[in-house]
């Protein structure tokens, strides 16, 4: 078999397929082409200027995040 491109070229296919839509690494999350169908959260979102959403999001996963471990915390005890 002949391989007409570089190796990564070759190996470009199988990293794609493994990728995930959220990827959490040491001190980053990048999030790709992930759709929430959460009509809340649409909702919310839609009431945001879209040069705003973003930020809106990263806020609003804060709050969740913060409010998720606090209650774990008090069901822990």
């Amino acid at each position: 078999m002949a391989f007409t491109g570089t190796q990564q070229e070759v190996l470009a296919p199988m990293a794609a397929s493994t990728e995930r839509p959220v990827q959490v690494l040491a001190t980053t999350m990048t999030i790709h082409e992930l759709t929430i169908e959460r009509p809340a959260i649409v909702a919310y979102l839609q009431n945001i200027p879209a040069d705003k959403q973003e930020i809106a999001l990263v806020h609003a996963l804060e709050v969740g995040i913060t409010e998720v471990v606090a209650r774990r915390e008090r069901f822990r005890h």
